[in-house]
């Protein structure tokens, strides 16, 4: 990211974190149920990285209760500081997750729920392609993209007075830019529900596997 977007980003979620936390459903069905269809392939103990983990509920910490070892990446301080409290049996990295470097087939999974729109949008196909190389051979990627063609900002987010930024594709785009990184689409389908706890939010839930030749 450039700096002023990665800033306006990592301002925002630093001023909102306890805010944010508490609009997050601990318990998330679309979530919940998304992880545990991804965790029965996994082995037990298979490294996860959770891409934009916020303060790591529900996802880092059903992962990490689950005995997986998972890493959780996010770009604000303020969110770090609720997951390292909330969820002590994974490790956390303050990154931009566009300046990752890990090494190929890492991870058995990769997740990134509701995170990779504040990443902008021209920089989407560079990260799914790291994605890409970090997993392993027959490794999942399960993430929230998006149904819309979107790119802007709001000083006031949510009426919290901290600034925002999302940039995303369609959903069509969002399909291609998984294939062009080399990644086989197990689904790509609109769920309503989730975010951060509004009623009728529809996301395109996606998950895709990287070959076994890959």
């Amino acid at each position: 990211m450039t700096d002023p977007h990665r800033k306006l980003v990592e301002t925002g979620y630093d001023r909102v974190a306890e805010r944010y936390l508490a609009t997050k459903d601990p318990e998330d069905p679309l979530v919940l149920s998304a992880l545990e269809e991804v965790a029965r392939e996994l082995p037990p103990g298979a490294p996860v990285l959770d891409l934009g983990c916020g303060a790591g509920v529900p996802a880092t910490r059903w992962l990490a209760e689950r005995g997986f070892d998972v890493t959780g990446v996010d770009l604000s301080e303020g969110q770090l500081d609720l997951a390292r409290r909330l969820v002590p049996g994974a490790t956390f990295l303050k990154a931009d997750m566009t300046e990752l470097d890990f090494d190929t087939g890492t991870f058995d999974a990769v997740v990134a729920f509701h995170s990779i729109i504040h990443v902008p949008r021209e920089e989407h196909p560079a990260l799914l392609a790291k994605v890409q190389h970090w997993l392993r051979p027959g490794g999942l990627f399960l993430a929230t993209l998006t149904l819309t063609d979107f790119v802007g900002e709001d000083g006031d987010w949510e009426g919290w007075g901290a600034p925002m930024r999302w940039s995303h594709y369609d959903a069509d785009t969002n399909v291609a830019m998984l294939r062009g990184a080399g990644l086989d689409v197990v689904y790509a389908e609109p769920r309503a529900g989730g975010g951060t706890g509004k009623a009728g939010e529809t996301w395109l839930w996606t998950l895709a596997r990287k070959g076994l030749q890959g």
